[in-house]
């Protein structure tokens, strides 16, 4: 490599100004060129190679004649008087012609390097690498020992682990009651539903015994006896309906004034994921709630309300349709006679 751009222009300079050396060496490689000629192509390569080490000179011919003023061939015979006379090596020969497309062709790759007198003719450049075009873009100088390496490691190791495909699916009859709770209860459909499902076997909740409705007033009775409220917004579903049904002491069942369940002789309690060896029939709505004497009277007090105020409206729609047909009958009269068109002028005198 050269030791600086001027010093190796200096020296090219000094070598061509000698014309007895310069006309012997031109003879001997056999072109035809001026030593001006030689200094200004040598110029626009040196311009071009990399200023620390005269390396990695890759500029076409046409770039340097048009920036020379002289012919293509000229630069032709320019480079190859440098290559045999110890100036420059050709690293890489460039392929393509003037009638390639741009994406095809490529020029060729010349080192400056200062000549040596005892050895005017250089060798092959061995172990040759030219940088990639539009800048280096090589491999990450991150190696083995970096830190971040052994995080990306642990992050995609083969034993990581991963999630769980479920082999069976869900029973129906679960499937079933969780889709009738959600699409009945508030808030509970933000997440799959089988999310919900999970949640009602996680509490013990046997579908075969339990319906949605049922399962909703216990829900709804056992909050009352609590004093809480449902909340508007659920952010867990799954986990606010786990913990809300694991706090049903019994199942589905007649229920008192104060919202407590009532076991039957016929059906002890049996709290939720408990499991018993005789599975009781389902049970049905009209075993849900027991009114006691006086809500059963407010609830008859309330229906007769409701079908006086039906009737009562009933009748004057009636009333009204009839007064309405009674009145266009007699605007219909006045003025007639058998059905023709009224009599217009003044009445005859007696």
């Amino acid at each position: 490599m050269w030791t600086s751009r001027e010093s190796w222009l200096t020296a090219l300079r000094c070598w061509a100004a000698d014309e007895a050396v310069f006309a012997a060496e031109r003879q001997r490689v056999g072109v035809a060129i001026t030593a001006p000629t030689l200094c200004a192509v040598a110029e626009v390569m040196a311009a071009h190679a990399d200023h620390g080490t005269g390396r990695h000179v890759a500029i076409t011919r046409a770039t340097i004649a048009e920036r020379v003023g002289c012919d293509v061939r000229t630069v032709t015979a320019a480079w190859r008087l440098l290559r045999n006379t110890g100036w420059a090596v050709e690293a890489q020969r460039g392929h393509g012609s003037p009638g390639t497309p741009a994406v095809g062709r490529r020029p060729s790759v010349y080192h400056l390097t200062p000549r040596r007198a005892s050895s005017p003719a250089r060798s092959a450049v061995q172990h040759f690498h030219l940088p990639p075009s539009g800048g280096v873009k090589s491999l990450s100088p991150v190696g083995s020992n970096s830190p971040s390496t052994h995080t990306c490691r642990q992050k995609f190791t083969p034993t990581h682990k991963r999630r769980r495909l479920r082999a069976e699916p869900r029973p129906l009859a679960l499937q079933r009651l969780a889709a009738e709770l959600v699409a009945n209860s508030h808030g509970l459909g933000r997440v799959h539903v089988g999310a919900i499902c999970d949640a009602l076997a996680a509490a013990g909740v046997d579908p075969g015994e339990w319906t949605a409705r049922a399962l909703i007033q216990a829900l709804n009775t056992d909050m009352v006896r609590r004093g809480w409220n449902w909340p508007d917004q659920i952010n867990n579903p799954a986990g606010f309906l786990l913990s809300r049904v694991r706090l049903l002491g019994v199942r589905p069942g007649p229920h008192t004034s104060d919202g407590s369940a009532v076991a039957s002789p016929e059906q002890p309690p049996r709290r939720l994921g408990s499991t018993v060896t005789d599975t009781p029939p389902r049970h049905t709505t009209s075993s849900l709630v027991v009114f006691t004497a006086e809500q059963r009277e407010r609830i008859a007090a309330a229906k007769a309300s409701i079908r006086a105020d039906i009737a009562a409206a009933r009748r004057r729609a009636a009333t009204g349709r009839t007064g309405a047909r009674s009145s266009h009958a007699r605007s219909t009269k006045i003025g007639s006679t058998h059905g023709g068109p009224p009599s217009v002028g003044p009445e005859p005198s007696s």
